[in-house]
């Protein structure tokens, strides 16, 4: 038996998971990891709290996996509630904005909480 319910509804805040890949990270000194980098990302990550969103949970696949993305493109997910399409935008911008563009790479999926699991 088929379950039929109508179109998704946009939620009034977006479910946002944000795909996190370290790229020229691994190319740059300890020294710009800890005196450059690392301080850039802490004040972009922690403006984030600023604007709106939510931080809802975090994975690393760092367990199983050393170096390299790989196929699956991404090495933490960030899952966020964010309240709308512009906020998402000024985040993956802030990257971009504050140079973390040239270690980083970050890909936004937009979506809702799960209706099944979430209602």
């Amino acid at each position: 038996m088929a379950m039929e319910h109508g179109a998704p509804q946009i939620p009034s805040k977006l479910r946002v998971m944000i795909k996190f890949e370290s790229t020229g990270w691994f190319n740059t000194t300890a020294e710009e990891k800890s005196e450059v980098v690392l301080p850039k990302l802490n004040d972009v990550i922690a403006s984030w709290k600023n604007n709106g969103s939510e931080l809802i949970g975090t994975i690393d696949r760092d367990i199983l996996t050393a170096g390299h993305a790989g196929s699956e493109g991404w090495h933490a997910c960030l899952l966020y509630d964010v309240p709308d399409l512009q906020t998402v935008t000024n985040m993956t911008h802030s990257f971009r904005a504050n140079g973390l563009d040239k270690y980083f790479r970050l890909e936004a999926i937009l979506g809702r909480p799960f209706f099944l699991l979430e209602s």
